[in-house]
């Protein structure tokens, strides 16, 4: 008999469908297997010690404007759909980094293989920081505060190529199964947020904003958004900025994320609010390298729980060019992101 209460009916339906994911869980499971680096980025890994004090005379060799303007070409594409198995592949996606993953059930196993952005020049948009190149078309280069702050060369999980050995039959959309299990939770923590719409009236420096458009144009929303902020904000205004469609499920703390363990860590709220089926996306960025610091080395430590919930991390890391700097250098940064990939 099916009870005619909406929301009871509601009620049952999603949590059978828990309960239906969760026994699949028990059997088939997709794990991190290992990741690759391309040839592209271990030329740059292998090579930081001096690259690190000559990124952009070595950006700007024939053959690395060449891959830079096909690779920030192919990632502009691919980030304005959802990727789906029919987009073919470009001879340039073999200049990408791959992750690999592995399914186990108790009588199959699949093998799957996703594509992410390769660790290059100053790890961010490599046609920003540096001199303007004359055999690069003027309109790839971007001006002022929007090339500062660019974010092109980021490739998000939900428009990355991937493919699944042996082929799965059914339609994997829009997030892969090694990120989000049905019936589970999208989780987006900005921290270091500022308003909205912008930080210190700079529209171009947006976090939260940024996440939320890209998602939205992909049909994708996310269950909870966190956003920590150090800096005393106007409350009313901070939540007159958001959407309507954000107000409902957006948890705004106006303090400062903090080393201890306790609720003004992030981690700790990660662990708290998530499951490992759940897609969890994290921005950090305080300003605070001290801070930073610290926090990351939480993050990495092998008994963080927080590591394993984690599926997309974007932080900003501060490093000098200056040799005579004990401040960490660039060389620093790429043995980070290497460890937490």
């Amino acid at each position: 008999m099916i009870d005619q209460n909406p929301k009871t009916y509601k009620n049952m339906t999603t949590r059978n469908i828990r309960l239906l994911a969760l026994d699949l869980a028990e059997t088939c499971s997709w794990k991190f297997h290992n990741y690759t680096p391309s040839a592209w980025e271990t030329y740059w890994y292998s090579n930081i010690d001096k690259f690190q004090y000559e990124v952009c005379s070595t950006l700007a060799q024939p053959d690395q404007v060449n891959i830079t303007i096909n690779a920030l070409n192919r990632i502009m594409y691919l980030q304005t759909t959802v990727f789906d198995r029919h987009i073919r592949t470009m001879p340039i996606d073999k200049q990408f980094s791959q992750i690999y993953y592995r399914q186990s059930c108790s009588n199959e196993e699949h093998n799957a293989m996703q594509l992410i952005e390769p660790l290059i020049g100053l790890i961010r948009d490599p046609l920003t920081m540096c001199p303007e190149i004359s055999s690069v078309p003027s309109d790839l280069y971007l001006k002022g505060e929007y090339a500062l702050q660019s974010k092109r060369f980021l490739l998000l999980a939900p428009s990355s190529p991937f493919q699944i050995r042996p082929f799965l039959s059914k339609d994997i959309a829009p997030l892969a199964p090694w990120l989000y299990s049905l019936g589970s939770k999208k989780i987006l923590m900005d921290i270091g947020s500022s308003y909205f719409k912008s930080r210190n009236g700079n529209t171009a420096e947006i976090g939260t904003k940024w996440f939320y458009d890209y998602y939205k144009e992909k049909s994708i929303r996310f269950d909870r958004i966190i956003a920590y902020e150090f800096q005393k904000l106007e409350t009313r205004r901070a939540w007159e900025e958001l959407p309507d469609d954000v107000y409902p499920f957006y948890t705004f703390i106006n303090v400062g994320v903090e080393e201890e363990t306790g609720r003004f860590n992030p981690w700790t709220m990660i662990e708290a609010i998530a499951n490992p089926e759940d897609y969890v996306v994290v921005k950090f960025d305080i300003d605070k390298p001290p801070l930073e610091s610290a926090l990351m080395k939480q993050l990495l430590d092998e008994n963080s729980r927080a590591r394993y919930l984690i599926d997309e991390f974007f932080f900003e890391k501060h490093v000098s060019d200056d040799r005579n700097s004990k401040e960490d250098k660039l060389k620093d940064s790429y043995e980070l992101f290497t460890k937490l990939r």
